[in-house]
C-alpha cells in the first residue's frame, strides 16, 4: 500500500482520522480499514495502535517519513505520528 497516496485520497474523501487518540478511538470502535503510523513514532504508541489494529483485522502501514512530514501530508501546520481511514 502506498502510504502517501491513501493519505491523499483519504484526505480528498473526507474519510482521514488524524492523531494517535483518534486513531486509537477508531481502532477500538472498529470504524477505520487502515492506520498509518509515522516511521519513527515511540515504542508504546507503535506497540498500543498494533495491538488494536491486529485484533479488529485492520492492515497497518508504516510512513517512511517523520511526524512533521506526515503533518505536511495531510496539509496540518503540525507533527502527526498516526492516521487512520475510516470506513466508507
Amino acid at each position: 500500500m502506498d502510504t502517501t497516496t491513501t493519505i491523499k485520497d483519504a484526505l480528498k474523501a473526507g474519510t482521514l482520522v488524524i492523531g494517535t487518540k483518534a486513531t486509537g478511538r477508531g481502532l477500538k470502535r472498529g470504524s477505520l480499514k487502515a492506520v498509518i503510523i509515522c516511521g519513527n513514532a515511540p515504542a508504546g504508541v507503535r506497540a498500543d495502535l498494533a495491538r488494536y489494529a491486529q485484533l479488529g483485522q485492520v492492515p497497518l502501514a508504516t510512513f517512511e517519513g517523520d511526524e512533521i512530514a506526515l503533518g505536511e501530508i495531510c496539509g496540518k501546520p503540525f507533527a502527526i505520528l498516526a492516521v487512520g481511514v475510516r470506513r466508507a
